[in-house]
């Protein structure tokens, strides 16, 4: 899957997030959840070919220079997923917060 996919999926989350107005329905908080383990599921696999190109790497006569392409690969990957895991992050504080706003307001009004 394609990291623009997964900036996509997490805008959809932070939306229906912002929306929301009383306590989080369970949907939300499942969503955010498929999420988390989409990027963990996506993370591992590229780990996977990571370690597989490497390998290959060191059959070749260049090795330092096709070690050197494959880590920035990674590390650029892995700061994209990591972005995508902030996003979530960010909204789910967002969400919790608002929730202890309703709650305090809920107890200074009875």
């Amino acid at each position: 899957m394609k990291p623009a996919i997964g900036v996509a999926l997490v805008a959809l989350l932070l939306a229906i997030g912002a929306t929301a107005q009383d306590a989080p329905s369970p949907t939300i908080q499942q969503a955010e959840q498929r999420e988390r383990e989409r990027i963990r599921q996506f993370r591992l696999g590229e780990e996977a070919r990571f370690a597989a190109q490497q390998a290959q790497c060191y059959q070749r006569f260049a090795v330092n220079d096709c070690l050197l392409t494959i880590r920035r690969e990674r590390r650029d990957l892995l700061a994209d997923l990591r972005r995508q895991e902030l996003l979530i992050n960010d909204a789910q504080r967002k969400r919790r917060a608002a929730e202890q706003l309703l709650r305090a307001d809920d107890k200074l009004s009875r």
